[in-house]
């Protein structure tokens, strides 16, 4: 994949990007990671860092809205390719936007599909015991109390010039656990969605509060469920939604 990328890059920059986009939508990566605003590149008022891992390569596109324009690095394997900046408001950088976007909601689309798939499968066997069924209600309701506060503090942050909106987001096989996993990094919440092969879902919500990122080392919400899994699931998608904007933006 993208072996002949490097030799591209020779050429007419806006171009190369144009055939990096369409060669990165082609096939699903292994692991995707896209961070917002968590680095300052070239004193930029928005960043955005997007890598992907496939079978034989790590890519890393980097964006940087600056004064000057838009700012791009892009990495194979942590070795740069190539760099330059798009006017504002020039037809090069509507139409990389938009293949940003695009590519973007292509494999977001993917693993929440697949999330799906997989957790349809019900083994009508399972017995639930009314402690069991109780404790997934309840997870689930302090999942929905938990999200909706989030869904309105990013919302404020979007929408308020004066805040500012950050995020990291994971999602495909985890290289260090081998297992599908979702993850969301977004305020004082640390979101982890785990697949498993008993069609069970792992879910995992640290609170960091006021504290500094990580300190909570005690989930507020965590354990193995399957009665209610679907429903966590679209919880979670829902969250992904309402970040959309701020990532593709």
């Amino acid at each position: 994949m993208f072996s002949l990328i490097k030799k591209l890059f020779k050429n007419n920059v806006i171009h190369d990007l144009d055939q990096f986009f369409q060669h990165a939508g082609q096939k699903k990566p292994l692991w995707v990671s896209i961070a917002i605003n968590k680095r300052s590149i070239a004193n930029s008022i928005l960043t955005k860092e997007l890598d992907l891992l496939t079978e034989k390569d790590v890519f890393s596109l980097k964006i940087a809205d600056s004064k000057n324009g838009l700012f791009h690095q892009l990495w194979k394997n942590h070795e740069p390719i190539s760099e330059f900046t798009i006017a504002q408001n020039s037809p090069d950088q509507t139409k990389m936007t938009s293949h940003f976007n695009h590519l973007i909601d292509k494999h977001i689309d993917s693993e929440i599909k697949f999330f799906q798939k997989e957790l349809n499968n019900i083994n009508n066997d399972i017995i639930f015991t009314k402690e069991e069924i109780a404790l997934e209600e309840k997870a689930l309701e302090w999942m929905k109390a938990s999200f909706k506060v989030l869904e309105k503090a990013v919302i404020e942050s979007l929408t308020n010039p004066d805040l500012l909106f950050q995020t990291l987001l994971f999602f495909g096989i985890n290289p260090k656990t081998q297992k599908h996993e979702v993850r969301i990094i977004l305020f004082n919440l640390d979101i982890i969605f785990e697949l498993h092969e008993n069609t069970s879902i792992r879910i995992k919500i640290f609170n960091d509060k006021n504290n500094k990122f990580g300190s909570n080392k005690k989930a507020d919400l965590e354990g193995d469920f399957k009665l209610r899994k679907r429903e966590m699931l679209d919880e979670l998608t829902k969250i992904i939604s309402v970040i959309s904007p701020g990532i593709k933006s």
